[in-house]
């Protein structure tokens, strides 16, 4: 295991956001999470009806945070710029900029980790180089739309020939506080109605964070950054067909291969029931119920 020495700079704020319907896969991704990349702090931020819940099922390292904190800030505006036929991406926006948001909950000395709840590390992983660097993986995606928007908010093209989106993004908060005072001084609004504003929401999916930010960070400060060439696996669901299955040994042996697995809800094995029902049932659920129902008795 890489030691890092005491000197270099550590994540202050690991931040990640998941709601219910996502538990069963967050508690599993979670446990990998404080197990495998050091912060000093670990937020989950999830819908205020649903604190209590992850509060029970998170590890104690995770302080639980309800979105009204962020979404209070925004979310009507959002609902109203959302047409009819795309008001099932609200959520989908929703939690990006819940995310920008509690970037700023930080000081501008900080360093902090957005990490999406639905992905488990499988390695010990650094974000941070020895040399003070910050350390981002690439993925392949290629939005047109997500392009049209970074250019008409900061006039910046794609620098680099890979995308951001790969399920985490590191960024210094004093980064962040610049981009949004450019923002600020360019539409003489705050940032997140400069955002919204120039979202074009008749096109699917026509913003990310993620591939915003760090065109901004490849542009403006491109001597302090690394981009990692380590393996990780989107499709994890198609890979061992559930997050349940995702046992320690299991995670040891694909670290050989990949740094870190997403478990996106979209993606599902094919055909589901013989792949994963039927397997969920007896390595999983049926032991689960057994053990439960024997603890009555001791």
């Amino acid at each position: 295991m890489q030691i890092m020495p005491e000197t270099t700079p550590q994540i202050t704020d690991l931040i990640s956001v998941c709601c219910l319907k996502d538990m069963e896969t967050w508690e599993i991704t979670s446990a990998f999470i404080v197990r495998n990349i050091a912060s000093k702090q670990y937020r989950v931020i999830v819908p205020d009806k649903e604190v209590m819940e992850f509060i029970k099922k998170s590890p104690p390292q995770f302080q639980v945070i309800g979105e009204s904190r962020y979404t209070q800030l925004f979310s009507q505006k959002l609902s109203k710029l959302l047409p009819e036929n795309k008001k099932s991406q609200f959520g989908w926006y929703l939690q990006q900029f819940i995310k920008l948001l509690a970037i700023q909950d930080n000081t501008s000395q900080d360093i902090v980790l957005i990490w999406d709840a639905d992905t488990a590390p499988i390695n010990q992983l650094y974000f941070i180089s020895e040399d003070g660097r910050l350390i981002y993986y690439k993925s392949s995606e290629n939005h047109q739309p997500y392009f049209e928007t970074i250019q008409k908010l900061t006039g910046l093209d794609k620098k680099v020939s890979f995308s951001f989106i790969a399920q985490c993004f590191p960024i210094k908060v004093v980064w962040f506080n610049s981009f949004c005072s450019a923002l600020e001084k360019k539409f003489q609004v705050d940032w997140i109605d400069a955002i919204l504003d120039h979202i074009d929401f008749d096109k699917p999916n026509s913003f990310s964070e993620y591939e915003t930010l760090g065109t901004f960070i490849s542009h403006h400060y491109p001597d302090q950054v690394i981009y990692s060439d380590r393996p990780w696996w989107r499709l994890g669901n198609t890979l061992i067909n559930h997050v349940a299955f995702l046992s320690n040994k299991k995670a040891n042996a694909l670290s050989i291969q990949y740094d870190f697995i997403s478990f996106e809800k979209w993606e599902r094995a094919k055909p589901y029931f013989i792949k994963v029902s039927i397997p969920y049932f007896f390595k999983i659920y049926l032991p689960s119920l057994l053990k439960k129902n024997s603890n009555r008795y001791v």
